[in-house]
């Protein structure tokens, strides 16, 4: 057979199989025995004055969204994908928009939410909760609640969106008031996210900004030895960690990444690092090490 005429039959494969490839929703052309090439064809609803509205064209609006997440985030664990926000304003606790996987099935908060805030000076947590389920001829309807209560252990299909202790008259600290890694977890007044279950491929990991806060710290240290800023510039970089690499890491800088399993340990694994890394204590150790020394250079 010549290269020539092998040529010829790639390209008249890729072609037929793209032919047909303009966007949208698809459908493939799947009946018969199994051929060399396959059409896949997309589909719009084009809606204008004069025409007739069909049932097809609305099951194409209602399915593309959630099959679209569903495919996307199929390798992802429950959790917040993006959104959720949190912040103080006067009596109020405001939560924004944000979308959170659960299952299967999603769920998206379009607006933002005010909770009412009067319990002051004890630790809380606001929580995100699934609580019902009911369908009719026309709909099917989920229920997700929003509350504010003292800190507790969560149940199934219940997620954690922060923790925070606020007295009366102060303003709550989150995102950009934060100093440095290690203030995350400040007792009063500040917004705690380490606890927040961030989607990640397997499982749930740290939110984003808590990682970017560490690797902002670790990539201008002088100590940080090539894995760190490797890691720093990951964390930097990329949308979200996996809670499995950051074990990893944790593994090879301490030998403790094993025991991490939670939110909280990854944290507290990662702020040993950071405080060995950026904060100096290696090195007031050091010094300490050394009193009574005299170095002859």
């Amino acid at each position: 057979m010549s290269a020539a005429f092998c040529l010829m039959m790639t390209v008249w494969i890729i072609f037929a199989v793209c032919s047909d490839v303009d966007g949208g929703l698809y459908r493939a052309q799947t009946d018969g025995p199994a051929e060399v090439a396959m059409e896949v064809k997309q589909y719009f609803p084009l809606f204008a004055e004069g025409r007739i509205l069909k049932k097809d064209a609305l099951d194409i609006i209602r399915d593309y969204a959630p099959d679209f997440f569903s495919l996307l985030f199929e390798e992802y664990g429950n959790g917040i994908v993006c959104g959720f926000q949190i912040r103080g304003q006067g009596k109020e606790i405001r939560v924004g928009p944000g979308i959170l996987k659960n299952g299967p099935a999603f769920f998206c908060l379009k607006e933002e939410a005010r909770l009412q805030y009067s319990l002051y000076g004890q630790m809380v947590q606001i929580v995100l909760k699934r609580t019902a389920d009911e369908a009719s001829a026309d709909f099917q309807e989920q229920t997700y609640r929003l509350t504010l209560e003292p800190v507790r252990t969560l149940g199934e299909e219940e997620y954690e969106l922060g923790r925070f202790m606020l007295e009366q008259g102060a303003r709550l600290r989150a995102y950009e008031d934060y100093k440095d890694f290690n203030d995350l977890t400040t007792e009063f007044n500040t917004l705690n996210a380490v606890h927040v279950p961030f989607s990640c491929q397997n499982g749930s990991s740290l939110a984003p900004f808590i990682l970017r806060l560490y690797g902002r710290g670790v990539l201008h240290s002088p100590k940080a030895e090539p894995l760190d800023l490797s890691f720093a510039a990951l964390c930097l970089n990329g949308s979200r960690i996996s809670s499995q690499l950051i074990r990893e890491y944790l593994l090879v800088r301490e030998q403790a990444g094993d025991n991490c399993q939670s939110n909280l340990q990854l944290y507290l694994g990662l702020r040993r690092l950071y405080t060995r890394i950026v904060s100096g204590g290696e090195a007031r150790r050091n010094l300490q090490d050394m009193s009574g020394k005299t170095m002859i250079d």
